[in-house]
């Protein structure tokens, strides 16, 4: 009898249990903010902010409904859906709470997923210290499909030029966008503009995090719109700068910080644990920055950093990641370079950057559109630019014309010294070499824009009608050790000799260690030919387990094989039947030893103008765009009765949809449209075209 009942029992309090994890699992729709508030400390919920408007001002704080930080998130392993809801903030909320930093919404807890918040400042009350609108701590969170908008900073219209921390010449009371600690935290699909002094996205004490498919804004002012002023606080201190000189015209600086940074110190909350420690292994994706002082900057993050896929509009800077890998990314040169070393110190940076067509008028004041310095680099540039500034070009050392460096200033970050870099300079632009680098290799089709004065530097001439396609591609790898940099393999040079500084080599400690080689077009692919390593035969069987894939340009997966016990001596030729490629991709098997490539040659055809029409003559423009989306079809032949048009924002809604009356001129209006990252489609039933577009 007693056992029956212990079974009877424990069957009670299963049935029990299961109930309350179904409870749990239900979602739950709330209709105010103060009704959500409990929410935010339970784990296990699932909870629905019922669609609207909802506001938060200075009352608020005074009767006692919201605290600092406005929204804390304790709990963890919940999900807060907040689809069509907007909650607008009143600045003046900065001021309730004294002299201390304000979060208006932190995340505690661990494995929460927060998605579709529109959050927005309405005013320009600054805070009484500092403020951010979003602080990540905890593990495992997710942000997803935010729209964002900062506002309210002292002062605001002047960038960093009189002080953004101690010894400020005006005091700053700053008001930054997101920031991510903890642990894998993650930042996906979120539109954030700010009108705020403040970085717009930045990591402190993160480990982990993961920054994708964002839009980021800020805004730009000239040096001489600001010199203009005949009064204000800029004028009230004449205009001298935090860096110890007066504020010269001629510059462009943004309003806010930076776009995308990183700290290497500071402290998160993990667990109720407080941690103290920098950021490590970032990762960005897939990101668009306009307007910012440095687009994405991870010099002083530590561990593998990797960025890809990103665009950088009208910014100061582009990408300064110190070390680490930046491939198939872009950025205009309109405002400052696209590419800039960091320190002397900066040491193993793989960058495939694109120079993209001007987004408005230049307005450089740095003189150059990529400044080099450090040691053990591999560069690769590409641009199809040939109407610029007769002043711009790529620097290797010498002293940047950086409106914070001149006259002497923060000297650490100028006049770098450059030693052991390769550069594959497939634009127009041209190289100067200064007497500070040393062991600089240059590549490119025509060496006659380069000028060197430096010591034992090689300039040589790439052969850009060459029939193998490497030779124009632009390699990276997942690591570099022993100086053995990716280009390497794209050099012309099949000598497999480690000792003759033609071959590649990966960290020995690098699990699943890559080799990637992007064409500079989409091709037909027949044949990829590898050269190994060669000299022992430990070294020769490094390479003998390995796995070869081909991706098209849209990054589908057109060939892959793997081979096992095959190792090139000291060549391997494989037949990949003709298929669409732009990236080839080789990948160790063997976790125990180094990925080292010779040489890799890629052989085929290109693509007659038929099978690329659908890709390359559509165009969409202007973009960045405004109000007004033009697109022309080019030589593709659509079914005009079955043509729609379709357009969907980050989070895959549908924003946008018509059917054009006429295909040979498509406008479209689309200013009622949020800033931020969209995708267009054009269908006719058969043929299927999808662009990028970037609406300001």
């Amino acid at each position: 009898m007693f056992k029956k009942y212990a079974l009877i029992k424990v069957v009670i309090v299963a049935f029990v249990m299961l109930l309350v994890q179904q409870v749990q699992s239900q979602t739950v729709t709330v209709n105010s903010l103060e009704e959500l508030l409990p929410y935010l400390k339970q784990d296990n919920v699932d909870v629905k902010l019922a669609p609207g408007n909802y506001s938060i001002s200075g009352f608020d704080i005074s009767d006692g409904t919201f605290s600092n930080p406005l929204f804390v998130f304790e709990g963890s392993n919940s999900t807060y859906d907040f689809t069509g809801a907007e909650i607008k903030i009143n600045t003046v909320v900065l001021t309730k709470f004294g002299n201390v930093d304000v979060n208006e919404m932190q995340i505690l807890g661990n494995n929460n997923v927060l998605k579709n918040l529109t959050i927005e400042d309405i005013g320009t009350t600054a805070p009484t210290k500092r403020a951010q609108a979003i602080v990540m701590d905890g593990r495992d969170n997710r942000i997803e499909g935010f729209n964002v908008t900062i506002r309210g900073s002292y002062p605001y219209g002047y960038g960093d030029a009189f002080g953004k921390g101690g010894g400020s010449v005006i005091n700053h009371r700053k008001h930054s966008g997101i920031l991510i600690r903890g642990l894998r935290n993650h930042l996906k699909d979120c539109n954030i503009v700010s009108r705020s002094y403040g970085h717009i996205v930045f990591m402190q004490a993160a480990s982990y995090p993961t920054i994708e498919g964002c839009y980021i804004e800020g805004e730009m002012r000239t040096t001489d719109d600001m010199l203009a002023e005949t009064s204000g606080p800029a004028y009230d201190v004449d205009f001298m700068t935090v860096w110890g000189y007066k504020l010269p015209p001629g510059y462009m600086l943004s309003l806010q910080e930076a776009g995308i940074r990183a700290y290497n110190a500071g402290t998160t909350y993990i667990d109720g644990e407080e941690i103290e420690r920098g950021t490590d292994n970032p990762t960005v994706l897939n990101c668009t920055i306009k307007n910012a002082r440095t687009g994405v900057t991870l010099a002083h993050a530590s561990g593998k950093k990797y960025v890809e896929g990103c665009t950088v509009l009208g910014s100061e800077n582009g990408y300064s990641i110190g070390n680490g890998i930046v491939v198939n990314c872009g950025a205009d040169a309109i405002y400052g370079p696209v590419f800039q070393s960091t320190y002397s110190s900066d040491n193993g940076y793989n960058a495939d950057i694109t120079i993209l067509p001007p987004s408005g008028e230049y307005y450089n004041g740095h003189k150059a559109v990529a400044y080099v310095g450090g040691s053990n680099h591999d560069l690769n540039f590409r641009s199809d630019v040939v109407d610029f500034p007769s002043d711009l070009k790529i620097m290797v050392s010498g002293e940047l014309q950086n409106l914070r460096m001149i006259n002497g200033a923060n000297p650490s970050q100028n006049n770098l010294t450059s030693n052991n870099i390769s550069i594959r300079n497939f634009t127009n632009f041209p190289v100067e070499i200064h007497p500070d680098a040393s062991n600089i290799i240059v590549r490119q089709c025509d060496i006659t824009n380069v000028s060197d004065n430096g010591t034992n530097n090689t300039i040589a001439a790439v052969d850009c009608e060459s029939e193998n396609f490497a030779l124009n591609g632009i390699a990276i790898q997942s690591s570099t050790a022993y100086d053995g940099i990716a280009s390497r393999a794209v050099d012309g040079d099949t000598n497999g000799n480690f000792g003759g500084n033609s071959v590649t080599h990966t960290d020995p400690s690098d699990t699943g260690a890559w080799w990637l080689l992007s064409l500079e077009t989409e091709k037909s692919i027949d044949e990829v030919v590898l050269f190994n390593r060669t000299g022992k035969q430990s070294y020769i069987d490094r390479l003998a387990n390995f796995k070869l894939q081909v991706f098209d340009e849209d990054g589908t997966e057109t060939f892959s094989k793997s081979y096992e016990n095959e190792a090139p001596n000291p060549s391997k030729s494989i037949d990949v039947g003709g298929v669409i490629g732009k990236t080839v991709k080789i990948t160790q098997l063997n976790d125990l030893v180094a990925l080292s490539l010779a040489e890799v040659q890629v052989f085929g055809n290109s693509l007659s103008t038929k099978n690329t029409d659908a890709i390359n003559s559509v165009k969409m423009y202007p973009s960045p765009v405004v109000d007004l989306l033009n697109i022309s079809l080019g030589k593709v032949k659509l079914n005009a009765s079955k043509t729609n048009i379709e357009i969907y924002n980050v989070n895959g809604q549908k924003v946008y949809e018509t059917k054009p009356k006429n295909l040979n001129e498509i406008q479209l209006n689309i200013s009622h449209l949020n800033s931020g990252v969209y995708l267009v489609i054009v269908n006719d039933g058969i043929t299927n075209i999808v662009k990028r577009v970037v609406k300001l």
